[in-house]
């Protein structure tokens, strides 16, 4: 049993969206009872990638196993009345509701707003949507590059002269789970003082305009912006805030005045320092200094070396030297989960550790592995563990 600091809390999620998978997750791992609700079919996230090598699965999709770990599924077919029923049954006694179907679906399925007010006003709602509830664009669908764009993140990213990027994977959707997660927290700490539950939600486009560090406040408060803040910088960088390419690899180089005398005595120039003040010297003769020390080093020296002085630069690691590191995993990020069908593999820990907090990482479920246990008596098994073909 997860004897976590959410022992006795009920959740339920409804909806297919990475912010309230992971944010749900989160709440299993510090002890909450998760129900993950899918389709006959499956969460989508089980056709998600990567696969172990030659196995397309519904049950040893990556981004599912990490996503759902500790979760108990129940398949309910939501197109059906008895279905809906079903759902609304579920939801009905549980402490914490997460959902992100689309507006027009939740009224249909009973998560909306009058639902709450009418039928369990003690519970917490948490209502993730990509513009909102109300408004012109609250019908409007989104994916983690629309997120990317209207949140302004793509504004700064990319060369000026060049199409905006957007950041790898899901980070847009991801970011939100942890709004999600302190939303739901946040109402169960008021319901406890109050005896009342709460209903909120959750922006997507708030979010990412919420993470754009000065570029947001200047936006919302400065006409006209200043020049610095209207157009990408691209790959520009100063000397020492920068990336440079190293023996096997890159590194990053981040410093901020108090790191400067750290930062020369690492790269064995400490004389350099006199030089801070000559904008020629910091200008144009910095950055090939940094760049040659840089270059005739491995990632592990660089790094090696930083640890030494107290220096604030590292080398950007591939997923495979994060696994192979053992600084990192003396950290004790990594922890191991078994699952019976994927095998046993690593996972990232918890995103907050302390002794004072239990976290557990279980394995993800099966599809409708607990449906009759969570909706008996009124339906029977489901079938677990459909393969999907690569046609699907």
């Amino acid at each position: 049993m997860n004897n976590g600091p959410l022992q006795g809390i009920s959740v339920v999620e409804v909806g297919s969206g990475p912010a309230i998978a992971l944010a749900a997750r989160m709440m299993a791992g510090y002890g909450a009872d998760v129900v993950k609700v899918e389709p006959p079919t499956g969460d989508p996230s089980r056709r998600v990638g990567p696969f172990p090598p030659g196995a397309r699965d519904t049950e040893t999709s990556a981004a599912f196993l990490y996503l759902h770990g500790g979760k108990r599924s129940v398949v309910i077919d939501l197109v059906r009345t008895d279905g809906r029923d079903r759902l609304r049954s579920l939801i009905d006694g549980a402490d914490v509701v997460l959902v992100d179907v689309p507006d027009a679906d939740r009224t249909r399925l009973g998560v909306d707003r009058s639902w709450w007010k009418a039928v369990a006003p003690d519970a917490v709602v948490v209502s993730m949507s990509p513009y909102g509830e109300t408004g012109p664009r609250s019908g409007w669908l989104t994916s983690d590059l629309v997120a990317f764009a209207t949140g302004g993140q793509m504004s700064l990213m990319g060369e000026p002269d060049r199409e905006p990027l957007k950041s790898y994977g899901n980070q847009a959707e991801l970011q939100a789970a942890f709004h999600v997660y302190g939303a739901a927290l946040a109402g169960l700490r008021l319901r406890d003082r109050t005896g009342s539950g709460q209903y909120v939600r959750i922006d997507g486009q708030q979010v990412q305009a919420s993470s754009m560090e000065a570029q947001g406040p200047m936006a919302y408060n400065r006409d006209p912006l200043p020049v610095a803040f209207t157009s990408r910088s691209g790959n520009g960088s100063r000397a020492i805030w920068s990336q440079y390419e190293c023996v096997d690899g890159y590194v990053g180089v981040f410093v901020n005045a108090p790191n400067l005398p750290a930062f020369f005595a690492a790269i064995g120039r400490p004389e350099l320092l006199e030089r801070m003040t000559d904008a020629e010297f910091v200008g144009s003769e910095l950055g090939p200094i940094v760049a040659q020390w840089c270059a005739e080093r491995t990632m592990q020296q660089v790094f090696d070396a930083a640890l030494e002085f107290g220096a604030p630069f590292s080398y950007v690691a591939t997923p495979e030297v994060l696994l192979a590191s053992d600084t990192v995993a003396a950290t004790g990020i990594w922890r191991h989960v078994d699952h019976p069908v994927a095998g046993r593999f690593r996972v990232p820990g918890p995103p907050v550790r302390s002794a004072e907090l239990a976290f557990e990482l279980a394995p993800a479920p099966l599809l409708g592995e607990h449906t009759a246990d969570v909706l008996r008596p009124t339906t029977t098994p489901a079938v677990t563990g459909r393969p999907v073909s690569d046609s699907e």
